[in-house]
């Protein structure tokens, strides 16, 4: 499995870096369908495949059939695309106008993306798996498990994204959750549950009062420390090296920016360049960053204890094209901008890395420093 989801990478990352134009990654795609045991001789990849909407008739880039029945539809769009609504949408009619409605979609574009219609809900179509195209990736080594052509069996794959939908609403859950209890300023969650607490337990709800009145609770998001080694000692100085990644990237051949600034760069260029509703930049952008802050939150959605992840001065504030103020967050680790890079690099702005470690030297310093 591990082998072919190589040769898989080998084939899609050459198209990337080439950033070809769609008809040669279309091409690429079909290849590799055909190193997961799919045969073109037999008519089980069909590309172009003709699709009936209303009086006009379209055409699905890839469509995989099994016995002269379609399994799968594969949307493709060249590397550089960034995914719109409109490009799920397209997929989503496919899935539903072939002959015989499929439940499976797949959008390759720089990554694999794989789509699920449950039937049993009314609702569209639902993303419930991403694969990044790198060599020696699970993810991936679990796709060639899923769509090869000797194992292929709908009903495991259904399993298998009924379990990804689940894990994606408990942990949509659980974050949910903890914005919930960190839009509580003050403490007033924590403050009756206390209150329940020692009610249970026999106490007045004067003595209660008269015990939590006089207490303020703040409620803040626990941020993890990162700590420094001392390397070397001499009698006066000390060399510390630190964990913390000084990376910096410029765009463009301009200047060496540190993370967050570099984001705001490449953010603030796309604005300057595309102008677009605020529904469409959070669409194009947070998905680079899929967690509670995001890269761009609107500037009005802010809660007093946001503020400080996010550039808030204003002259670092954008404007949508319909008129809503946003700002980007200014909290990046070297794992959480690769995406961001990725996407830079795609419109051709040409990052360029700076690795340059930094080292204090503070006098009369020996000890461990968290």
């Amino acid at each position: 499995m591990n082998e072919i989801w190589n040769e898989i990478c080998f084939e899609l990352k050459a198209c990337i870096q080439n950033n070809v134009l769609e008809k040669e990654y279309e091409n690429a795609v079909c290849n590799c369908m055909v190193l997961l045991g799919w045969k073109k001789f037999k008519g089980e990849i069909l590309t172009q495949y003709p699709i009936q909407t209303g009086h006009e008739k379209k055409y699905a880039d890839i469509v995989v059939s099994q016995n002269n029945m379609e399994q799968f539809v594969i949307e493709t769009k060249r590397p550089s695309h960034i995914l719109q609504e409109e490009d799920e949408r397209q997929l989503f009619s496919y899935m539903r106008l072939l002959k015989h409605q499929v439940i499976f979609g797949l959008y390759i574009g720089d990554k694999i993306q794989l789509y699920y219609d449950d039937t049993t809900s009314q609702q569209l179509p639902e993303l419930v798996f991403s694969v990044e195209i790198e060599e020696n990736n699970p993810d991936g080594i679990k796709f060639v498990e899923l769509f090869s052509k000797d194992s292929f069996n709908v009903q495991t794959i259904i399993n298998f994204c009924r379990e990804q939908k689940r894990i994606f609403h408990e942990r949509q859950q659980i974050q949910n959750e903890i914005n919930k209890i960190l839009s509580d300023t003050s403490g007033i969650l924590f403050k009756n549950a206390l209150k329940e607490k020692y009610l249970i337990e026999g106490h007045s709800n004067e003595w209660v009062d008269a015990v939590l009145s006089p207490i303020v609770l703040t409620v803040s998001e626990i941020k993890k420390r990162e700590s420094t080694e001392i390397f070397l000692y001499k009698q006066n100085q000390v060399t510390i090296k630190s964990n913390k990644d000084y990376t910096k990237y410029s765009i463009l051949g301009g200047k060496p920016l540190p993370k967050n600034k570099f984001v705001l760069a490449v953010v603030s260029k796309f604005v300057n360049e595309y102008p677009k509703t605020y529904n469409e930049y959070a669409n194009i952008f947070n998905m680079l960053k899929p967690d509670a802050q995001g890269v761009i939150k609107e500037f009005n959605s802010l809660l007093r204890n946001q503020f400080r992840n996010y550039f808030t001065n204003e002259n670092e504030c954008l404007i949508s094209r319909d008129g809503i103020k946003f700002v980007v967050c200014n909290q990046w680790k070297l794992q959480t901008i690769q995406p961001v890079i990725k996407f830079a690099n795609s419109l051709g702005y040409n990052v360029v890395e700076y690795n340059n470690e930094k080292h204090y030297c503070p006098k009369k310093f020996s000890h461990r420093v968290n």
